[in-house]
């Protein structure tokens, strides 16, 4: 879809209605939009910068509330018939769902698109040919983590493809060091860590159109193409000294520590480590991005330019009020995520972001990384039918991780589809 950019004025007529219907109430008698997402700490605060010019313009308050776990939470409201306004979420398959339980506003004005990429839209936020959510904020995720300056001094090179950077693996080891670095311990969420993986995988070796059409459950765990996808996996993490601490410290160490062997020990305990972007809030604080650490993308086949396995927050609303949809044009519009980036840490989905509204130069290589990819899908846990996704995928990851046996972890998987993986069309409401 092409989506038509909401204007400033727009906002501002919106808002100017708004603030004149309550002109004459007291402050306590604002509009009040309630927001509900996965943010908390620093990162609630930056949210907080980002619709704090929205407040001033329009008079609408917004009440953010945070939580660590987002996809329970939510559903235990829906149970509860407690709707928040608005709700930010990292898993769109849960949009989906909950579209067709008919709890979300459909938004018919294309300007609250979603927009993947230079040359790639997936619709994250559309049920049915109706959309129903904005994606406000992004996280790149194929990006392999490294220490520019032991690469020079060992005289090691960028890979420009996977079977380089299988060579660079071997040649690590050669030269008697462990070439990886990874964990996937995340309490009930374990195992995610290893979804990324595979997914980045099905991406370059078959490529964004086979990739969709197993997100969308039309080709099985089972499949020649994702056993071979697991295969390849465990050639890193099934061959003796490739991962630091092996199988056990993969299951066991929580993911956010994953790296530390990198910089708590000389020589690096690792050289290698696959995570997204938001692991620069995992690194220790005297660790310098584009200095001490760097990151190059994941590779793909022969020299291919490489996809970009993305994910992020998705805006929906559960009550259809002006203020509400104010606020979901207001995310939909690039100038939304401009207060973020001032704080530091945002990636933007938009193509029309500013670049100059980034702080540090890592946030705005990013941004790049992100609009130049020719080919960028959206995580495929996060919208996967959540009996998969956020349940028999990382049981699944768990066991391949133990066992080895990739077959057994696709049965355990594709066990966890709902006999219908595929909801009927929502309609298009009656204007």
């Amino acid at each position: 879809m092409r989506r038509r950019r909401v204007s400033a004025l727009t906002l501002l007529t919106v808002g100017a209605v708004l603030v004149a219907a309550c002109s004459s109430a007291a402050p306590d008698d604002r509009p009040v939009v309630e927001v509900f997402g996965p943010y908390r700490g620093e990162d609630a605060s930056r949210f907080a910068a980002a619709f704090a010019p929205f407040e001033e313009q329009t008079g609408i308050d917004i009440r953010y509330v945070g939580t660590g776990s987002f996809s329970k939470d939510i559903q235990n409201r829906m149970t509860d018939a407690d709707y928040p306004d608005v709700a930010l979420f990292p898993q769109p398959a849960l949009i989906r769902d909950f579209a067709h339980r008919d709890l979300l506003v459909p938004l018919s004005d294309d300007a609250v698109g979603t927009n993947m990429g230079s040359d790639a839209e997936v619709a994250a936020g559309t049920v049915g040919g109706t959309v129903y959510a904005v994606w406000f904020r992004a996280v790149v995720k194929s990006l392999v983590w490294y220490e520019p300056e032991v690469f020079r001094d060992r005289g090691y090179e960028i890979p420009g493809s996977w079977d380089d950077m299988m060579f660079l693996t071997e040649q690590i080891e050669e030269d008697g060091l462990t070439p990886w670095c990874l964990s996937m311990e995340s309490f009930a969420a374990t195992g995610w860590v290893g979804t990324d993986w595979i997914e980045d995988i099905v991406l370059r070796q078959h490529g964004p159109e086979f990739y969709d059409q197993w997100v969308q459950g039309d080709v099985t765990f089972e499949d020649e193409a994702i056993i071979d996808a697991f295969e390849t996996f465990g050639e890193i993490i099934h061959q003796p000294g490739r991962v630091f601490g092996g199988t056990h410290r993969i299951l066991n160490e929580p993911w956010t520590s994953a790296q530390a062997p990198m910089f708590n020990l000389e020589p690096p305990g690792c050289l290698l480590y696959r995570q997204a972007s938001y692991q620069e809030a995992n690194l220790p604080s005297s660790v310098v991005v584009g200095d001490d650490i760097d990151v190059f993308i994941l590779p793909g086949k022969d020299g291919i330019e490489p996809p970009i396995l993305a994910s992020g927050d998705l805006a929906a609303a559960f009550n259809d009020r002006p203020e509400v949809r104010a606020f979901l044009e207001f995310l939909a519009t690039p100038e939304a995520g401009e207060g973020w980036a001032a704080e530091g840490g945002f990636t933007s989905p938009h193509p029309e972001f500013d670049p100059d509204a980034y702080v540090t130069d890592f946030d705005r290589r990013l941004g790049e990384i992100l609009q130049n990819a020719a080919v960028v899908r959206f995580d495929g846990s996060d919208l996967m039918v959540p009996p998969v996704g956020t349940g028999t995928f990382w049981t699944g990851m768990q066991s391949y991780v133990r066992t080895g046996d990739a077959r057994a972890a696709a049965a355990e998987i594709q066990a966890g589809f709902p006999e219908a993986t595929h909801f009927p069309e929502v309609p298009i409401p009656e204007s």
